[in-house]
């Protein structure tokens, strides 16, 4: 072998090579750590964020539920309390109803309800229901006089007949045509069921501003 490999130089040279070899190796393994590291710490920062989005979405999807309960329980409260104050108030109205039976201001309300029927119905023959103790307010001349109104207000004749058949009701009355096929219930208990949708509509919205 030559001596040329034992030149110092040589040697010096070799080792020079080998230590800038082993800087780059060391070099490139550590710029490989601190990817892996740097990618880690994403994960793991991803993950993080995943684990608290996802522990927020529950909470809110809670607290959504939550609300949701409440808030039905809420509306079936103001329901109950709206429909207990109607409740009240058809039971106020009804004994009111009552005590007015044997009055004037009763027999003016039957003459006003059966106008407004009459009216309404346009025909010239109207048979005319009543409860079997209102009989005696629909005399000939109760009856000849709503028919005279009815014609001055739309101009047509119109003959009102008082049927044998009564009506069970507080109050009131009810008037079909000669031939049955329409009519209008004008007795209190449905007046008063038609003006309950209105109450009701009005409770709802002074019970919710209450809220």
């Amino acid at each position: 072998m030559s001596d040329e490999y034992f030149n110092p130089e040589i040697i010096d040279k070799i080792r020079e090579n080998t230590n800038e070899l082993i800087k780059d190796i060391v070099a490139a393994q550590q710029k490989a750590i601190d990817e892996i590291n740097k990618d880690t710490e994403t994960k793991i920062q991803q993950k993080k964020d995943e684990i608290v989005e996802a522990a927020k979405t529950k909470a809110e999807a809670e607290f959504l539920k939550e609300k949701a309960k409440q808030d039905l329980d809420l509306r079936l409260k103001l329901t109950k309390f709206r429909d207990e104050l109607v409740y009240e108030f058809i039971v106020k109205a009804t004994e009111e109803i009552k005590t007015m039976a044997d009055t004037k201001e009763y027999e003016k309300s039957l003459e006003n309800l059966l106008m407004t029927a009459v009216l309404t119905l346009g025909e010239p023959e109207v048979i005319v229901h009543c409860r079997k103790q209102d009989k005696k307010f629909f005399t000939n001349q109760f009856l000849s006089k709503a028919a005279e109104k009815v014609e001055k207000e739309n101009k047509i004749k119109s003959k009102l007949t008082l049927s044998n058949e009564f009506v069970d009701c507080i109050g009131g009355l009810i008037v079909e045509t000669s031939d049955r096929k329409i009519s209008i219930n004008n007795t209190y208990e449905k007046r008063i069921d038609r003006a309950l949708g209105k109450i009701k509509k009005e409770l709802s919205l002074l019970l919710t501003q209450e809220g």
